[in-house]
């Protein structure tokens, strides 16, 4: 009985890379969706978005099966962490393909009315940093850009000062207009999953430079963003 060949690492990282690559377009496309879904209160839409979330999973379940392979026979310490660091990036992009899920299902999910439009509006102000983070980041990891990452990190504060304008507008009008309770939990519930993506989006930016420097030789220690409890 013959023995299967074992692949070139260097073969088994980059087809790892490249099915990275597609997922992150899927999850990006996801999110784009179920952003516009929102915007405009498409249920169309929404549904579109909804519907590419069995294919992230899938996704995500070869790029494990991928992954724990290269891992049983790693050449070195290197190799080890570049497999980690994918496993990881795979983690935070399916987080973020179940955030937009998040957002795409408080279109369906509304019964007694629309959101106001400054809350459109306010949502709209948010994502707009948080789907610059997301893109800077997914091409920090495509391109192996240090700069790119940090141009992605960079916007973190923008993002958590618009998040928390959102939330104190929103207690202030629920106090005084009952009548939009509703909306503005579904408002909330949106600004909480855009907080997350842009979250995830700064682990991928890490993640990415850790990639870069260990590819490069530059360091075999660098920190990676701490995973929040949830």
């Amino acid at each position: 009985m013959t023995e299967e060949p074992v692949m070139d690492f260097g073969i088994e990282m980059a087809q790892a890379r490249q099915r990275l690559y597609a997922v992150s377009a899927l999850a990006q496309q996801q999110f784009e969706q179920a952003l516009q879904a929102y915007i405009e209160q498409n249920p169309v839409l929404a549904r579109q978005a909804l519907s590419q979330l069995p294919k992230v999973h899938d996704f995500e379940i070869e790029m494990d099966d991928h992954c724990l392979d290269m891992l049983s026979h790693t050449a070195s310490n290197s190799d080890l962490r570049l497999v980690l660091a994918l496993l990881k990036a795979i983690r935070d992009i399916e987080q973020i393909s179940n955030q937009a899920n998040q957002i795409a299902q408080q279109v369906l999910l509304a019964t007694t009315g629309q959101p106001a439009l400054s809350q459109l509006t306010a949502i709209a102000t948010l994502a707009e940093p948080v789907a610059k983070m997301l893109t800077l980041a997914l091409a920090a990891l495509q391109q192996q850009s240090i700069g790119k990452a940090e141009q992605a990190q960079q916007l973190a504060p923008l993002v958590n000062r618009y998040y928390g304008s959102i939330l104190r507008c929103n207690l202030l009008n629920s106090a005084d207009q009952s009548a939009l309770l509703e909306s503005t939990v579904s408002v909330n519930w949106v600004a909480r999953a855009l907080e997350r993506i842009a979250e995830h989006s700064v682990n991928l930016a890490k993640q990415a430079i850790f990639l870069a420097k260990v590819s490069s030789g530059q360091s075999l220690r660098v920190e990676l963003q701490p995973r929040r409890p949830r």
